[in-house]
């Protein structure tokens, strides 16, 4: 079926860039974004919603596998304009936890790997590169779970994840708990401890760096997702999921795998996901509000309330998404 726009943009004036609404017809939670250019991206979330634009945004389609409409398809990521993987969160005994990989804009899908095994949970998916890509599962046996493909997502094969603390979890919010950074470096985010972690590989995963950070405290508290922002160095965002507004620290800045907290003016409460604009311009969201840093991850400011849950950039291009079929684009 085709989805039509919902909401005209976000009032703003116009030397100051916002949020300019592309809403889908629909009352879904999306939890994930991949953006191929400024005219193609696609969101995914609850009840089977996978939707796809090939003009900006001004008409969508859902383009969901044959047998997933009662799935939660909580990642996705674009390869190319035609080739994409779709990740279903859910609970992987009862048939739940799959990926599935389109090669023709979600026309037809293959299911490319399925886990029934104790505990098993997907989190989040990326990729490096056309070929190269990476899924975090909730940890079993006391280490991440973690699979690799090497052929575009055709197959998969599971690799030996870093370890973890009793306790600790990934979030699968904002399909960012897992990113990539340059050359070989991988990095996962947790919570459900005192304190966040921050698991970093500089060899795709073949051995593993991990250090805490200063938002956590509970099990439902922590590190939701982040970005790379060069060699050794990322952002990464968090806060309560079930305390939206309780104070505490919610972005934190790797320096060569070094904890920095940077400056924020204003209150960012939990934020789940960050992209990067250009060279200098991150934006960060979460359910109470977008938050700029115009110097690179420095310092920080909210700037709306706007409520989403997860972004992704490209070339210039963010989109955002969030509850009730809520998705925008970042611009003028």
């Amino acid at each position: 079926m085709r989805w039509i726009l919902l909401a005209a943009a976000l009032l703003a004036t116009p030397a100051q860039a916002a949020w300019r609404h592309i809403d889908l017809a629909t009352d879904v939670t999306l939890r994930a974004v991949a953006v191929v250019d400024a005219q193609r991206f696609h969101v995914s979330g609850s009840k089977g919603t996978h939707a796809v634009t090939d003009d900006g945004g001004r008409t969508w389609r859902n383009a969901i596998p044959a047998d997933g409409s009662a799935l939660d398809f909580r990642g996705v990521a674009a390869l190319d304009a035609e080739t994409a993987v779709l990740m279903s969160a859910g609970d992987g005994p009862t048939g739940l936890a799959r990926l599935y990989r389109t090669a023709d804009g979600g026309r037809t899908w293959a299911l490319v790997f399925e886990t029934r095994e104790t505990g098993s949970f997907l989190d989040a998916v990326a990729f490096r590169d056309g070929r190269r890509g990476f899924v975090l599962g909730d940890p079993i046996d006391g280490r991440w779970f973690l699979l690799q493909t090497k052929d575009g997502g055709k197959t998969w094969a599971r690799i030996p994840g870093p370890s973890v603390e009793p306790g600790e979890a990934a979030f699968a919010a904002s399909n960012s708990a897992l990113f990539m950074g340059p050359g070989r470096e991988l990095w996962v985010v947790s919570g459900g401890l005192p304190k966040g972690r921050v698991a970093h590989s500089r060899d795709d995963g073949v051995g593993w760096d991990t250090l805490e950070s200063p938002v956590g405290g509970s099990a439902t508290a922590g590190l939701f997702g982040g970005l790379a922002l060069g060699k050794d160095r990322a952002v990464v965002v968090g806060g309560d999921y079930k305390d939206e507004l309780r104070d505490g620290v919610s972005l934190v800045l790797f320096e060569k795998f070094d904890i920095w907290t940077p400056p924020h003016d204003g209150t960012p409460h939990l934020l789940e996901g960050v992209g990067r604009l250009d060279a200098k311009t991150l934006i960060a969201v979460g359910p109470r509000g977008t938050s700029i840093s115009a110097d690179d991850g420095q310092s920080w400011r909210q700037v709306d309330g706007e409520a989403f849950h997860a972004i992704a950039c490209r070339a210039g291009t963010c989109v955002a998404a969030g509850a009730k079929g809520k998705v925008a684009v970042w611009g003028r």
